[in-house]
């Protein structure tokens, strides 16, 4: 999982302001999108990609592009799984607001109120300002930016082990840890969301998998979405490619908050919808407040959402970065507008940039070209 801000601070290089042109209507939009994305893909190695395009609460593009499966030519649908990196601590975040709801947890309590199979080490730092707010909001202090994935016939670690260090070759003595006084400002922590991962677990008697199946993604019709890597997962995957364009091994984690999400574009747009709609697992009101970005994040990050403002546009949601995977989710709400991008491929950034900097110029010639 690489630094989430890397695609954000790119994303700010593509274009300042885009020149007033002419106002592409949607077909002709999409049809531009469609041969620049082809492109990209062949130039930056990129074997597939799903990418929708969501504009006024409709989906005006949805497509497969190139492979899920290079050697054996299957193409890429909107059925086909990518892992989506980083967006998993979205969906982590609904979890977690999931149970605020229901008053099982309070969001300004310490975590270490919840927790008994694991403590956060003793330190010279108030551990108990740790609270679920500041993980969620990346503000609790904590450490371990991100986590390797594990080969698929490696014997997993406990979550508790992980906690302690114990979380592949690549970072095997990095353990979660205060390294800093909570709240008082926003270091990235994927440690932070396998503490929300335990509290989760710790609360409900539950896998954090098999909660977070039957309390937000079965509600939202998310059907082929799991922090579980199984055979039917499997079934639908793509497969995924280093920087090179060579087939790497599906990763497993057990830092499954923070990374660990397998989903499709189809169950991504019955997300978006849920978004957009009163749905079955969070309120208006409570999904509102986690797209509230905070003081010390720079305005810059809310509960599990990101925001990126550019201009006239703001839109809100998360990127994601694994090996052999990159990815994007993000929407405007208030206009409910905003784009999905999945790739198989580590150089796969590049192409969700470019989805990124195409529709934003086509938003942005459309409110240049109305006044």
């Amino acid at each position: 999982m690489k630094n989430y801000s890397v695609f954000l601070c790119l994303c700010f290089s593509v274009i300042v302001m885009a020149q007033k042109s002419k106002d592409l209507s949607i077909s002709e939009f999409t049809t531009s999108l469609e041969q620049k994305l082809v492109t990209s893909l062949k130039e930056k190695n990129v074997p597939g990609m799903a990418v929708a395009i969501i504009d006024d609460g409709d989906v005006i593009y949805k497509n497969g592009l190139g492979y899920s499966d290079v050697a054996n030519q299957v193409k890429v649908d909107s059925k086909t799984g990518f892992n989506i990196g980083s967006i998993s601590k979205m969906f982590t975040a609904w979890g977690v607001m999931k149970l605020v709801e229901k008053g099982k947890i309070k969001l300004d309590t310490p975590v270490e109120n919840y927790l008994t199979r694991w403590k956060i080490p003793e330190s010279a730092y108030d551990k108990s300002k740790v609270t679920i707010r500041s993980l969620l909001g990346h503000t609790g202090g904590v450490s371990v930016h991100g986590y390797p994935g594990f080969h698929p016939d490696a014997a997993l670690p406990t979550l508790e082990a992980s906690l302690e260090g114990v979380n592949g070759p690549v970072r095997a003595d990095e353990k979660v840890e205060l390294i800093h006084e909570p709240q008082t400002k926003f270091k990235y922590s994927g440690g932070g969301y396998t503490i929300l991962q335990l509290m989760i677990e710790e609360i409900t008697g539950k896998s954090f998998a098999v909660y977070m199946t039957n309390e937000v993604f079965k509600p939202l019709g998310m059907k082929h979405t799991s922090f579980t890597i199984d055979k039917r997962i499997l079934k639908s995957s793509a497969k995924p490619y280093d920087e090179n364009g060579k087939e790497i091994y599906l990763e497993r984690f057990t830092a499954q908050a923070a990374a660990g999400l397998h989903t499709t574009l189809e169950d991504l747009l019955h997300f978006v919808n849920a978004s957009f709609e009163e749905n079955k697992v969070l309120s208006a009101k409570t999904l509102n407040q986690m797209l509230i970005p905070t003081k010390l994040s720079k305005n810059n990050y809310g509960l599990g959402y990101t925001t990126i403002a550019m201009g006239p546009i703001t839109i809100k949601g998360h990127t994601g970065s694994n090996t052999g995977w990159q990815s994007a989710f993000l929407m405007d709400f208030e206009k409910r507008s905003g784009f999905i991008a999945l790739t198989n491929g580590s150089n796969g950034e590049s192409v969700a940039r470019k989805v990124l900097s195409i529709w934003r110029n086509w938003k942005v010639n459309q409110l240049t070209n109305k006044k």
